[in-house]
């Protein structure tokens, strides 16, 4: 995989100047879309996101981005009123091509990249009588590294009037594998997470 994603950031190196305009975009996360399954005796609540990304696009198109977000997934256990939280940091670097018009007056941007770090942390502390001693001050938190992972995305753009001034509205989906906790029963050593968003951004064409 990685072999992979070198090999597209050589192509995009090449024929940089084969393009009309470079551009560069910021982004920001506006809605979570990902939700932990829910059992009998928890209910979902609405997942928060906080994320923002930076992307460089050259003159043939091909572009790199880096992207950094923590998506925050809560349910209620419905008997006891206490809350479980799932935190998940994602930090991930990738290459995009932009298909669009000669001026970019509108473009539709793909993307693919890789998680490079991040973490989850599965906190069950509002819960007593987990199986961690009360005088463990993080009784019930799970703290799991990251494994690795991959993203993908898609951007499409509006230019105003050629002014140079482009509005964004993306989608962007993480799928990474954590390390098992120490406790766990699971024959797997990994623990599967995922986290999608939409996004709003700005773009500079130049």
């Amino acid at each position: 995989m990685e072999k992979i994603f070198v090999y597209l950031i050589v192509i995009m190196l090449i024929g940089c100047s084969n393009g009309n305009k470079n551009q560069i975009q910021v982004h920001t996360s506006i809605h979570e879309l990902s939700v932990n399954k829910e059992s009998d005796g928890y209910t979902n609540k609405p997942s928060k996101s906080s994320g923002y990304g930076l992307r460089y696009i050259l003159q043939n198109q091909w572009g790199v981005g880096f992207y950094s977000n923590e998506t925050t997934r809560t349910q209620s256990v419905d008997k006891l009123s206490k809350e479980i939280y799932d935190i998940e940091k994602n930090n991930v670097v990738d290459v995009s091509y932009t298909f669009g018009t000669k001026n970019l007056d509108y473009y539709l941007s793909l993307g693919y990249g890789l998680v490079i770090s991040g973490s989850r942390n599965l906190d069950y502390s509002q819960i007593s009588g987990l199986s961690a001693e009360k005088s463990d001050a993080k009784m019930g938190i799970l703290d799991l590294d990251l494994m690795g992972g991959t993203s993908m995305m898609y951007d499409f753009g509006y230019q105003f009037w050629s002014s140079g001034i482009a509005l964004n509205f993306g989608y962007r989906k993480q799928n990474a594998k954590y390390d098992q906790p120490g406790n766990s029963t699971s024959t797997s050593n990994f623990i599967t997470g995922n986290n999608s968003q939409y996004l709003i951004g700005l773009s500079l064409i130049y």
